[in-house]
């Protein structure tokens, strides 16, 4: 199943979550849900168990009064919706390319005298 990147769903995440009782844990584990990971696959990416997950997900459901993971999803996705008609701006941090040394920038460093082993 395509995955959908974190990055764009953290901020309506935030918002959705507001207020709630979740923990840290089940807060990253609505969005492992929200990108469509299975139990076993966010087992994986958390370092638990998969009976963990599930035990972490009926949690979430009956905190926020849903009934499983689709009403979850719908949810998300009508706040989602409203933040954008209203003209909300969400915008995902921006990528940070790694620097590229330059040759003037970065000193070379000096040569090491060599040890030998006995």
């Amino acid at each position: 199943m395509p995955q959908i990147d974190i990055e764009i769903l953290t901020p309506f995440a935030a918002k959705f979550l507001e207020g709630t009782a979740l923990t840290p844990a089940e807060r990253a584990e609505v969005l492992r849900i929200a990108q469509g990971f299975a139990c076993k696959d966010s087992a994986a990416a958390a370092g638990v168990s998969p009976e963990t997950i599930r035990a972490r997900r009926k949690r979430i459901y009956r905190k926020l009064d849903v009934p499983g993971s689709g009403e979850l999803l719908a949810s998300l996705l009508s706040l989602s919706l409203k933040m954008l008609a209203k003209g909300e701006r969400v915008e995902p941090r921006p990528v940070v390319a790694p620097a590229q040394p330059s040759a003037a920038a970065a000193p070379t460093p000096a040569p090491q005298p060599a040890v030998l082993a006995r």
